[in-house]
């Protein structure tokens, strides 16, 4: 028996904040909504609410609107949707508005119709005709009958040929008893503290309808045995007063629940000195820094501190601090030159390592990269928390680079680079939205990522703002009159959590990727190879069409319990022929673990194969190598 218990509508101001949180846009309430419950009753004859129509109140809601709503809510979940009254009286009508309705139509549980008015003559001609239009159009059908006179075995008989139910209600219980005419139950609940006797009259039907399912009761006949109960309540705290009476879990919600895009900041830890401790790891745990200087490792007496290690910083040593000054600090600390080039081999590594977790990458500086991970954390397949999503973003950049990272996740771009900052080195800060004022408030204005030290002084010594939270609690006009209109704008929208600056990729950091997922498991390489030349022409021809070279080539699996490992080969200069992808596959394949029994991952097959070629550059631009921007631009 499934059950689906859930709420009239989703746009109940009175829900907040115990259930939408305040920084969380109308816009995005039913897609919240949907990932707590797995269905909702919609009442289309509030025509004035803009949620419902997205128009004027004198047209209804159309096929546009019904698609966004498909779009915006995942795939197990359902609607109940209530039809305009104006439309079922006039069967033409109601045929077009359900053709309106098609984009719903897999979603929804049944549409519901409410009739005020008799059975009277020529009710049961009313009643045909509207059972024959929605079977025609594929729904099924709940009556929400109005009047005493509908409540007989004539009416009872008509839903069952067509496997229609009746709304059980407050109203319906005091003239009939609950009755089966379907596969399904319909019951609203609008009675306060009457929850268990309905629950109770709900289990009772269902042991005895199924028991009795093939004979004849009440002179109608059931079509097919109960699969499915709808249970229709005011609020979510009563929906899960439902859930815990059917001994069903309850619904989680409001600071339990992430809400909006989940954007993370990773930041590499004292990248400079870590790459420096990677290719000598003796540095580990001393006084070590990396000098901006002309002079070779040996011979270093001048220059300024790039970056230093943790170590070093516990002397005092500051990155763009004198050589000199930084030595009288710390004498016994060892110097190494900046290698840019080195650098460079390293962060594109963790780069492209990245790539694997987000669904867009934004690198910023050589250590810095923003992750939009919405889609991917959310998969159905992933099934897994924020925290545990970033936790294994860290432990990859440790585990496959050697290096530490600190990361912030937020749901907008600007907090998430304060949450990576708050703690280090190997932190990590998470912000839900409920939390993200609070978290904001008492942190000085410079700790917002393009607010610099002139800004900073005109808020404190013209306005008196020194925090966030005072910046959140000011007037946005007085900002805008004081640091322009965009700036001022922005400045309050970040304060609030409100700014909207999407993850958007540097076009050198482009790559072009295809997967295929297969049709079962398999830890058999002939078999992984064959899936991953079907791929070779599709992500060629992609390469081919935007007029890229390339010089990376690399293979993705996929293991069964999802996780990921890649491997990939670079060559020494550009290419462009679709040999040099195909040529490469079978090396890229013999570096994976297939048999390998010191392997605890080799009782575990690959369910998903994919290529990607990176370090992409377009062909003209090629031609004018002086108009490149390259990684090193960040340094």
């Amino acid at each position: 028996m499934k059950y689906y218990v859930g709420c009239k509508g989703w746009q109940n101001p009175t829900w907040s904040p115990e259930f939408y949180q305040v920084t969380l846009r109308s816009n995005d309430y039913l897609s919240y909504y949907s990932k707590v419950f797995d269905f909702t009753e919609v009442d289309l004859n509030r025509t004035t609410s803009p949620a419902y129509t997205n128009t004027n109140s004198s047209r209804l809601p159309n096929k546009l609107l019904f698609k966004k709503w498909a779009e915006s809510t995942s795939g197990n979940f359902r609607f109940a949707i209530k039809l305009p009254k104006q439309i079922i009286q006039d069967v033409m009508k109601m045929g077009d508005f359900l053709e309106e309705l098609a984009p719903l139509e897999e979603k929804t549980l049944a549409v519901v119709i409410e009739s005020q008015t008799t059975l009277g003559n020529n009710g049961r001609e009313w009643l045909d005709n509207i059972l024959h239009t929605c079977t025609y159009h594929g729904f099924s059908v709940a009556f929400e009958f109005k009047h005493t006179s509908w409540f007989q075995d004539l009416t009872y008989n008509l839903l069952s040929r067509h496997n229609a139910a009746v709304v059980w209600s407050e109203f319906s219980s005091r003239y009939s008893y609950p009755v089966v005419t379907a596969d399904f139950l319909y019951l609203r609940i609008n009675g306060l503290n009457n929850e268990e006797k309905w629950i109770s009259k709900v289990k009772e039907k269902v042991i005895e309808t199924n028991n009795d399912y093939g004979k004849t009761r009440n002179n109608h006949q059931q079509a097919e045995p109960l699969d499915t109960a709808i249970i229709v309540v005011n609020n979510p705290s009563r929906a899960n007063c439902i859930l815990r009476l059917l001994d069903l879990p309850e619904k989680e919600y409001g600071h339990r629940q992430w809400t909006g895009k989940s954007i993370m900041h990773v930041d590499l830890n004292s990248f400079f000195p870590s790459c420096e401790e990677l290719r000598d790891p003796t540095l580990k745990g001393k006084p070590h820094a990396v000098i901006m200087t002309d002079e070779t490792k040996d011979k270093i007496t001048r220059g300024a501190v790039a970056s230093c290690s943790y170590e070093a910083r516990t002397y005092g040593v500051r990155s763009a601090m004198s050589l000199f000054y930084a030595k009288q600090l710390c004498p016994q600390m060892i110097l190494n030159p900046v290698d840019k080039a080195y650098y460079q081999q390293v962060s594109q590594k963790v780069m492209r390592l990245l790539e694997e977790y987000a669904d867009v990458l934004e690198q910023t500086s050589i250590d810095e990269a923003y992750l939009d991970c919405t889609k991917k954390l959310f998969a159905e397949e992933n099934n897994i928390s924020v925290e545990e999503y970033a936790g294994k973003i860290k432990d990859a950049i440790k585990q496959q680079c050697g290096l530490l990272s600190s990361i912030g996740v937020s749901s907008t771009k600007s907090t998430a680079k304060i949450a990576s900052d708050f703690k280090k080195p190997d932190g990590l800060t998470i912000i839900y939205a409920d939390k993200l004022q609070m978290f904001l408030e008492n942190l000085e204005v410079d700790r917002i990522a393009g607010i610099g030290t002139k800004t900073q002084q005109a808020l404190k010594e013209e306005m008196g703002i020194k925090t966030i939270g005072q910046l959140a609690k000011c007037d946005v006009q007085s900002l805008m009159d004081r640091f322009g209109k965009k700036n001022g704008l922005w400045m309050w929208q970040v304060a609030n959590g409100r700014d909207n600056d999407i993850v958007s990729p540097r076009e050198d950091n482009i790559s072009i990727s295809t997967e295929q997922t297969l049709d079962r498991s398999t830890k058999e390489k002939i078999k992984i190879l064959q899936y991953l030349n079907i791929l070779v022409d599709e992500v060629y021809g992609r390469v081919k069409r935007h007029g890229y070279l390339f010089k990376t080539v690399g293979v993705k699996l996929v293991r069964s319990d999802f996780s990921i490992e890649t491997r990939e080969i670079s060559f020494s200069n550009l290419r462009d022929d679709r040999e040099s992808i195909a040529s490469v596959l079978e090396e890229l394949v013999d570096r994976f673990s297939f048999n390998d029994n010191t392997n605890n991952k080799t009782e575990i097959g690959f369910r998903k194969v994919g290529i990607k070629i990176s370090n992409l550059v377009r062909s003209e631009k090629k031609k004018n190598p002086s108009q490149q921007k390259t990684l090193l631009d960040y340094i």
